[in-house]
């Protein structure tokens, strides 16, 4: 039978969890509910229901703001940055992981490194700037995939260290070569991290201000995140309208984190396996 004390801190435990939920719901509860609201109303970020519910906020933010193309560009950014990571992070840590050379070890570290290096934006657009692929989704798409890589290769590293090597020689021995071996029979194991990656690196790159801010200044290619300031200037905001623009920013955030939340707890865990 539980004690007294057991039971005092499974409340204590409680409550505190319930507090620090509410510092994330209360906030984004403010957000939803100003979305319906006048702009008078939602000058004063309250959280309180809205006298009228205001639909038309959605319509005038869809029109206005040019929301379909800030998300096509957004879209377009994350799908590719974290299709071609997810393949290329994924073939790089199984050869890491199977031949541990001092050569692997040495990749190993520099992705390590990837990790923990600040990033120079200055340098970025300079680099853009040369290779002539400034202000384009391509040159943003490959900054992404260079930011993005060392965590992927580490996570999916752990996971393949778990995997038995008795698998590969196996499948040696029924003639599959290294291509057949890691398509059929290692990547199909790595389900749990692959989700993992997927997850983690489409919120980070939907997420990103910064790096869109500097690689793509032509508004055309304006991300999602960027069209908050559509409605918010430097002496009015529209906040009923900037809170409708934050609701279209984290709708695809929400969808893709219901899908694969159950995998990440499996998939970080992994990640953490040391080689």
């Amino acid at each position: 039978m539980r004690t007294k004390k057991q039971k005092v801190q499974t409340l204590i435990k409680g409550i505190f969890f319930w507090v620090l939920s509410l510092v994330v719901i209360v906030p984004f509860l403010i957000v939803v509910f100003n979305a319906f609201k006048t702009q008078p109303e939602a000058i004063n970020m309250e959280l309180s229901l809205p006298d009228v519910w205001h639909f038309e906020n959605f319509a005038t933010v869809w029109e206005d703001g040019n929301i379909l193309q800030s998300m096509k560009n957004s879209l377009i950014l994350s799908v590719s940055s974290v299709a071609v990571t997810v393949v290329c992070s994924s073939m790089c840590a199984y050869v890491i992981s199977r031949n541990r050379t001092k050569f692997n070890r040495l990749i190993y570290v520099f992705f390590a490194m990837g990790l923990m290096v600040p990033v120079s934006n200055v340098t970025i657009v300079k680099v853009l700037r040369v290779l002539n692929i400034y202000n384009t989704l391509f040159g943003t798409i490959l900054v992404f995939i260079a930011l993005i890589m060392p965590l992927s290769v580490f996570l999916y590293y752990g996971f393949i260290a778990g995997i038995p090597k008795e698998l590969d020689e196996a499948a040696i021995v029924d003639g599959a070569g290294a291509v057949r071996i890691f398509a059929q029979v290692i990547f199909p194991l790595l389900k749990p991290a692959t989700v993992t990656v997927i997850m983690i690196n489409f919120l980070n790159v939907w997420n990103d201000f910064q790096i869109p801010l500097y690689t793509l200044p032509d508004p055309s290619n304006a991300v999602i995140v960027q069209k908050v300031y559509n409605f918010f200037g430097t002496y009015t905001a529209s906040w009923n309208l900037v809170s409708v623009t934050i609701i279209y920013a984290i709708l695809p955030i929400l969808i893709v984190y219901l899908f694969g939340q159950k995998y990440i707890i499996s998939g970080m865990t992994a990640g953490s396996v040391k080689g």
